[in-house]
């Protein structure tokens, strides 16, 4: 696959809220798409809110969240995890691309807590 820079004075960002426990049957799923997202998408912000990872799937949806990110990356874009509980942002920790945030951080200088 060829690698193109993304457009700097254009940027399309996708918003995906996936919502219910994600395991190991909805990787392919996940997978699938990310990948359609970040071969157009300049950002990726995947709301994390209304989901959680079993413990059973963590691993395939970690490694199909980074290899997103990854891609996004090597293009000048980014994924990012938005909204993930503790449990989430501790099973995503292995993420070498995605930036992953954790539940009402961060928040803007003077913002109410």
């Amino acid at each position: 696959m060829t690698v193109q820079a993304i457009d700097e004075t254009t940027w399309l960002t996708a918003n995906v809220r996936p919502a219910g426990r994600l395991g190991r049957d909805d990787v392919d799923r996940l997978r699938a798409l990310l990948d359609a997202l970040s071969a157009s998408a300049s950002m990726i912000v995947l709301d994390l809110a209304a989901t959680s990872l079993r413990a059973a799937g963590a691993v395939g949806a970690a490694g199909a969240i980074d290899d997103a990110a990854a891609q996004l990356e090597a293009r000048g874009g980014c994924l990012l995890c938005v909204n993930a509980d503790d449990d989430t942002c501790a099973r995503l920790s292995g993420c070498r691309h995605a930036v992953v945030v954790g539940q009402g951080a961060p928040r803007p200088v003077g913002a109410p807590a």
